[in-house]
């Protein structure tokens, strides 16, 4: 069977209208278990007959189901005379769900009886539900087999209320590895905002950079059932990702001869106090360059008023009738480091816009921001003048 990719941009353009808001509900705005399902996670068949035409298989796409840090395929196929009677889905796991009972099904996946496509979260609600069934068959199987003991056990130590985490902060997938992934209980509210790239204003490119929710989670890999082979790493959301750098560059403890409850918590631990330590940064960012922007109300060009690493304004010297802009820029490891501060002119004796950044001002890591603040504008006065009657070699 061939598969058309698409961008993000067009993929909705290939469905039926009457099922586009629930692809766009459940790309840009649910959560499917611990994840979520990307517009770049469908695909939409060619029709056998007519592949060498391009004429796709509308009522019928495959989906990549994130599970327990991997992704499964499903199908979901429509009656594509009906397209708001039931769907069928296929699995593509041949223990799961290959002769269901009617009643069985009705108990644990009810929204595919109450299917109805005008609700937008519709698919979504039937996908979590199935994806819960799953689930649950996955945890019995490690509850239930022998060979599993250690790790059922280790299971249930996890999900004990004192280490903060519930069964569902946790997908399991048994079979030659386990494979858990768990949600760490990390506090991301503090975080500042996801700098969000812009590629062109007012484009639909930038749907493709929407942050969505806030995770952290950690992937574990049994690959013997004795622990002496295992891996472990990390999936983060955008904005930690922004904030932390790509969870591969994020050295995790060696999980060898470690409980799983006790490995889990020394990694929540390490990311809360990397957590901890942007914040603080952030919030210092942010006093320094609203206290700039207070000081210096009435000549403030512009400040980031986001993730507060830059602020211009205008510097006037009344005595000269001259001034220039001066640019302060905060870097990553403020306050230790004193931010940068850069002149800028175009009333060069030479005719040239020029820049100059000078660095020894008076500074202290110590002081409050507005003492700081104060000391750099007095120092400005001197240097804005030489800066007037510089000269280029």
């Amino acid at each position: 069977m061939e598969e058309a990719s698409f961008s993000t941009d067009n993929i909705l353009s290939n469905f039926p209208s009457c099922l586009r808001k629930n692809i766009e509900e459940l790309c840009l705005r649910s959560k499917i278990g611990l994840s979520s399902i990307t517009l770049n996670d469908i695909t939409i068949p060619k029709i056998s007959c007519a592949a060498q035409y391009g004429i796709l298989d509308n009522f019928h796409f495959i989906l990549k189901v994130p599970y327990a840090g991997k992704k499964m395929k499903w199908e979901v196929i429509f009656d594509p005379e009906d397209f708001f009677f039931t769907p069928d889905f296929l699995f593509n796991d041949d223990e799961f769900l290959e002769n269901p009972q009617y009643d069985y099904l009705m108990d644990n996946v009810p929204s595919l009886n109450n299917w109805d496509l005008k609700n937008p979260q519709a698919l979504a609600k039937v996908l979590n539900e199935f994806l819960g069934l799953y689930k649950k068959l996955q945890v019995e199987k490690l509850r239930t087999e022998n060979i599993y003991s250690r790790y059922w056990e280790e299971y249930e130590a996890l999900t004990t209320k004192e280490s903060g985490i519930g069964p569902e902060q946790i997908e399991v997938q048994v079979g030659n590895n386990i494979d858990f992934l768990v949600s760490l209980p990390v506090d991301c509210s503090a975080l500042p905002p996801y700098a969000q790239p812009v590629i062109f204003r007012n484009s639909p490119h930038n749907e493709g950079y929407n942050p969505g929710f806030d995770f952290a989670h950690l992937k574990i890999t049994i690959l013997e059932l004795d622990g002496a082979r295992t891996n472990a790493s990390l999936q983060l959301s955008p904005r930690l990702m922004q904030v932390l750098g790509p969870s591969k560059n994020i050295n995790l403890p060696s999980f060898q001869n470690m409980a799983l409850v006790t490995y889990v918590d020394s990694v929540s631990k390490m990311i809360e106090t990397r957590i901890a330590a942007v914040v603080d940064h952030y919030v210092k960012k942010k006093v320094y360059i609203v206290n700039m922007a207070a000081m210096c109300s009435k000549s403030i060009i512009e400040y980031d008023a986001e993730n507060f690493n830059k602020a211009v304004f205008l510097y006037d010297d009344d005595d000269d009738e001259y001034n220039c802009l001066v640019t302060v820029s905060i870097g990553a490891k403020f306050p230790q480091e004193k931010p940068t501060v850069q002149l800028s002119s175009i009333y060069c004796q030479d005719s040239k816009f020029c820049n100059e950044t000078i660095d020894k001002y008076p500074y202290k890591p110590s002081h409050k921001p507005e003492v700081n603040i104060e000391h750099l504008l007095e120092y400005l006065g001197d240097v804005v003048k030489k800066f007037k009657c510089h000269k280029h070699k």
